[in-house]
């Protein structure tokens, strides 16, 4: 059981990455818009698993540029802070941009 949670955080860890990439890509209106696609590769921490026996471990102190790294019989992990305060930053522009398009239009009655 330890193998399958450190393989799916080792796939889940990238996919939060380029996703918050994406979005960080696709907001209009984001200042500094370089910086935060960088800071989407950032993350705290390192959780491993040794696929051959379930061995595991996690290093709170470890700060990684795109991810931790890859080694053989390995299964590494990374919290990705960056990504996640990308994304919160993404929808807060997005839904203040919402919300003065929706102030700007002027409201219609039928």
């Amino acid at each position: 059981m330890p193998q399958i949670l450190g393989l799916l955080a080792a796939l889940t860890c990238p996919l939060v990455m380029f996703g918050a990439l994406f979005l960080v890509l696709r907001t209009q209106g984001l200042k500094y818009r370089i910086l935060w696609a960088v800071l989407c590769f950032v993350g705290i921490g390192a959780f491993w698993v040794r696929a051959s026996d379930g061995a595991w471990g996690f290093v709170p102190a470890a700060i990684n540029l795109l991810g931790p790294g890859q080694q053989a019989g390995y299964y590494k992990a990374t919290m990705p802070v960056g990504a996640l305060g990308s994304l919160f930053v993404c929808l807060g522009v997005r839904r203040a941009r919402a919300n003065a398009l929706a102030a700007k239009a002027p409201e219609t009655k039928g």
